[in-house]
């Protein structure tokens, strides 16, 4: 990806983030999981969601297991939200520590990504700017 394209998708993310950074708090997997959490909130059996996703019992207690290990994949929870009438939502931020934004992620892996972000503040500043970059922030 350009550059310029990649300016482009780091803006879109970054105008995410006031969403995400306090749903990324809140959404913390439960020690058990989530499905496991989910299904006995509802109080579901686990041969109910079983039968729901089309295995076995001891399949769908495999699953939550898999979850609690950090060892299931994306179609398998899909799967097991979609039996228990959920939506899967999934997403990635920026670290804390880190980054404050996608931006900074950005220009911290990408030396090409701060030189043009550089470039344009020094445009900017000699009133020369091309005007389809989003401002450079702070260091």
């Amino acid at each position: 990806m350009n550059v310029e394209g990649q300016s482009v998708l780091v803006t879109s993310l970054d105008t995410r983030m006031p969403v995400l950074m306090p749903a990324q708090t809140a959404a913390m997997r439960p020690a058990r999981g989530w499905l496991r959490a989910v299904r006995t909130a509802l109080g579901l059996s686990q041969a109910h969601v079983a039968k729901k996703v089309m295995v076995t019992k001891q399949s769908y207690g495999d699953l939550e297991h898999a979850e609690e290990r950090g060892a299931i994949t994306l179609n398998s929870l899909q799967r097991a939200a979609d039996a228990m009438d959920c939506e899967l939502v999934y997403f990635l931020v920026p670290r804390a520590k880190v980054a404050r934004s996608f931006r900074d992620l950005a220009q911290r892996h990408d030396p090409k990504f701060k030189h043009l972000q550089a470039s344009e503040h020094s445009m900017v500043l000699e009133n020369q700017a091309v005007g389809d970059l989003p401002p450079r922030s702070a260091p």
